[in-house]
């Protein structure tokens, strides 16, 4: 009877061990699956991350090559972008709304540029000497915004400029240029600044821009 109930004892014994070890090992094996899954995620996530910066780098290179004018649409852009052979406008990789959003930072951009450009075309063309030349009827380039235009029209860093904004820049610099012409005179500043100024909207007649 002993020998039968230590035998059997032994038996169950055996019995909870294999089972302890096949439980071990399940949790092992799943342990191991979910570990590869996770690198296999991390590893497409990467992927995904490189594929997506190539797709970009060759979009912009395309809004580059194609897109000249700050002025642009991307209503019309947009077919004229699809045409490219090499398909970098219709990568899948681009994500949802990317080509838009980087077409908008890219004329964006070129406005920006022409911005600077008109800026310094200001700094060039109206200098100290031109701008306390004056015309037959007392006008100078920083009183009246008609004189400024005749004299900066005719380069082509002038009709890169969305006319309101040229004529804000103008008025900025003239500003700024009225002040440094009335530094040697310290007695009323802010006061010669502000009769220039008016005088400037008094004198200039509306006219088309």
């Amino acid at each position: 009877m002993n020998c039968t109930m230590l035998y059997l004892s032994r038996v169950v014994s055996h019995i909870l061990w294999y089972a302890l070890l096949g439980q071990i090992k399940g949790e092992r094996e799943r342990e191991a699956r979910k570990r590869k899954e996770r690198e296999e995620q991390e590893m497409e996530r990467v992927k995904l991350k490189i594929r997506r910066k190539d797709a970009t780098s060759s979009y912009q290179a395309l809004l580059v090559e194609t897109i000249k004018d700050p002025k642009a649409s991307w209503t019309e852009s947009k077919r004229k972008l699809e045409k490219d052979p090499q398909g970098r406008a219709v990568n899948p990789d681009l994500g949802q709304g990317e080509a838009e959003k980087l077409f908008r930072e890219h004329v964006k951009d070129l406005y920006e540029r022409c911005v600077r450009d008109f800026k310094a075309l200001l700094s060039e063309a109206i200098a100290p000497d031109a701008a306390t030349r004056t015309t037959e009827g007392g006008k100078t380039v920083v009183i009246s915004w008609s004189e400024a235009k005749d004299l900066l029209r005719s380069d082509p860093r002038y009709s890169k400029v969305a006319s309101k904004d040229r004529e804000s820049m103008w008025w900025r610099y003239a500003d700024d240029m009225v002040r440094k012409l009335k530094q040697p005179d310290t007695e009323k500043p802010d006061t010669d600044a502000r009769q220039q100024r008016q005088q400037r909207r008094s004198s200039d007649p509306p006219r088309r821009r």
